[in-house]
């Protein structure tokens, strides 16, 4: 099978992706899955058949935002891309899991942060509501720039740690390089919308 291209989110620690589901680290370039499934016999060979084991990745930038969440504090959620190779179980329309997989780009936008929403109630917090099924949380304005501030230091770091570009939807969007990484059009379209529909009011 074809590598397959898919959306993800991690959690970043200590200049690190972490796997948000299960505890594993990333690697930089290749990394090749086994089975975490607790209280029971691990799979021979990941992705196993009746199991969750596996690189899982979603197809669209949309169905990745759903996944993700507003943490106060770290580990912050990030968003990126990742190729996925060898033996790879689809799952539809919602992504798929592989043997092989490696990051391919991180975004810098958080388009689920709370320094994302508006003050007022708007077209983006009835999105926010219906694609995460909550209202988005209000913090004060000086502690999430802090945050965020130190979200984007730590997030260029472990970018260079893992040798991938590192870019806001939008401008990843514009120049080209989802088109270069092979991104469908819908997805560049719908991450140019995401990017809009998330910068804050002015």
């Amino acid at each position: 099978m074809e590598p397959v291209l898919g959306w993800r989110i991690w959690n970043l620690r200590g200049g690190r992706l972490e796997s948000w589901a299960v505890d594993y680290c990333w690697e930089t370039g290749e990394n090749r899955a086994t089975c975490l499934a607790p209280h029971r016999r691990a799979c021979r060979e990941s992705p196993g058949l009746h199991c969750q084991c596996g690189f899982w990745a979603v197809w669209t930038p949309g169905q990745c935002l759903a996944r993700a969440c507003a943490a106060a504090e770290p580990p912050w959620h990030v968003m990126g891309l990742v190729v996925g190779w060898g033996t790879v179980a689809l799952h539809g329309r919602e992504g798929f899991r592989a043997e092989r997989a490696a990051l391919r780009c991180l975004f810098t936008d958080r388009p689920w942060s709370a320094s994302s929403m508006p003050r007022t109630p708007s077209r983006l917090a009835g999105w926010w509501r219906r694609t995460v099924g909550r209202p988005p949380a209000i913090e004060p304005a000086e502690r999430t720039l802090a945050r965020d501030a130190g979200h984007l230091d730590e997030l260029e770091a472990v970018a260079m740690h893992y040798a991938v570009p590192l870019a806001s939807l939008r401008g990843a969007a514009d120049l080209g390089l989802l088109s270069e990484l092979g991104v469908p059009q819908a997805q560049i379209d719908e991450a140019a919308r995401l990017a809009t529909e998330a910068a804050p009011e002015g």
